[in-house]
């Protein structure tokens, strides 16, 4: 029996499989997806390149393991934070400001590494699933300030959102970009009042 480095075999392979993201993960934001190989992945993790197929058949598995996991550290970080926030507007703030600063520490980033990668169709609509599923917040306020048409209003939150997070992932203030995308929500463009010519 191959020697284990935990209290179980269950613990050791959970390691390991830990340890393949871990190194995966690293790769992908040092080098992108074509960084992410059996070998570089194994050598990273300290294990041996076979390892990496007794947990993950493919390079795509891998990925969507990845991303995945990634969404679920999203969708549950969002929620702890909206957990006591009371429905409507405060919601809406909560939601976004959240989702500038989760930016802003780099939660986003493996998001927009793997949006380069050229997955196969199944693996796309597992990861296109839990990117709806995390749209169900924003539709979640959308329904408490009774605006119809969810899922089309929804994405064009979404929309707005993906925006302010290109502008904190070009250094505005994760606070700036919030209000910002927070009045544009709810006010319009802050266009000044035009002089009679």
């Amino acid at each position: 029996m191959p020697k284990i480095s935990a209290p179980t075999v269950v613990q050791h392979r959970a390691a390991q499989r830990a340890a393949i993201l871990r190194a995966a993960e690293a790769l992908l934001i040092e080098g992108g997806v074509a960084g992410v190989t059996p070998r570089a992945v194994g050598e990273r993790a300290g294990l041996a390149r076979s390892s990496f197929y007794e947990y993950f058949p493919s390079k795509d598995d891998l990925l969507t393991a990845i991303a995945i996991e990634a969404f679920d550290q999203w969708a549950a970080e969002i929620d702890e934070a909206l957990e006591e926030v009371e429905p409507g507007m405060p919601r809406l703030k909560a939601y976004i400001d959240t989702t500038m600063r989760m930016t802003a520490d780099g939660k986003h980033e493996l998001a927009s590494v793997l949006q380069q990668a050229d997955l196969e169709p199944s693996s796309f609509d597992d990861i296109m699933a839990l990117h709806d599923k995390l749209m169900s917040p924003v539709k979640a306020v959308l329904a408490q300030l009774g605006i119809a048409e969810l899922t089309a209003y929804a994405a064009l939150v979404q929309g707005l959102l993906n925006a302010g997070m290109q502008l904190v992932a070009h250094g505005v203030l994760p606070a700036t970009a919030s209000q910002q995308v927070y009045d544009l929500l709810t006010s319009g463009l802050p266009i000044p009042a035009q002089p009679w010519l």
